[in-house]
């Protein structure tokens, strides 16, 4: 009588994400590294200690790698943001003010992390896929503050324009990864945060 057992899940299943997230992690480190023009087939395959031809078996080709490479990072470094704003509590201040403790510490911000995201936003001019992906994330993330600068307003009975005040607060944090990846002994990740909790300070009356 033929088998009618239900297999289970294939190990090389398995395998395959594993390897996929080590390529994506290769790729990452690259990024970081040389940057995303120059990042190459083979340094990614050195980076993960696989064959050139690797790549191409669960990936398109290095472009698709190094486009889920940044939706990678994006993904750890708005869930590090998240978690920092769910666990400060109900205060939209709070959680403000969370939000940019999360932007400039460990786990989201690393010197990767931000390389990667730095690629994203220089090259996302001359790439409309880098530039749509640039877009959903960060017009996302835009709102979200915006909700919680309305909500911080009511709460400290100050009257601003949330929009302008959100889109200063994500532009203010980007602009300092920028300045940090740059010039990191003068615009510190200490004094970026510090510089980023003076301007919730000064908008909603605290100082």
């Amino acid at each position: 009588m033929e088998s009618t057992s239900i297999r289970g899940p294939r190990p090389s299943t398995r395998i395959s994400e594993v390897r996929k997230r080590d390529l994506i992690n290769a790729a990452i480190a690259s990024i970081s590294d040389v940057g995303y023009n120059d990042v190459t087939v083979q340094a990614i395959c050195n980076a993960a200690g696989f064959s050139r031809g690797l790549i191409g078996h669960y990936f398109k080709g290095k472009d698709a790698l190094l486009f889920e490479a940044v939706k990678a990072v994006a993904a750890e470094l708005g869930g590090s943001t998240r978690k920092a704003a769910s666990a400060a509590g109900a205060d939209p201040l709070g959680r403000l003010h969370a939000v940019v403790h999360a932007s400039f510490n460990p786990p989201g911000f690393t010197e990767e992390n931000v390389s990667v995201w730095v690629s994203l936003a220089g090259n996302a001019r001359w790439s409309e896929e880098l530039a749509s992906l640039y877009r959903e994330l960060w017009r996302g993330y835009r709102k979200a503050i915006e909700r919680l600068m309305e909500s911080a307003a009511r709460a400290c009975q100050v009257d601003i324009d949330a929009a302008t005040a959100a889109l200063t607060y994500t532009q203010l944090i980007e602009g300092l990864w920028i300045g940090w990846a740059a010039d990191p002994d003068e615009v510190t990740r200490e004094r970026a945060e510090a510089a980023c909790h003076c301007y919730l300070d000064t908008l909603f009356g605290k100082l």
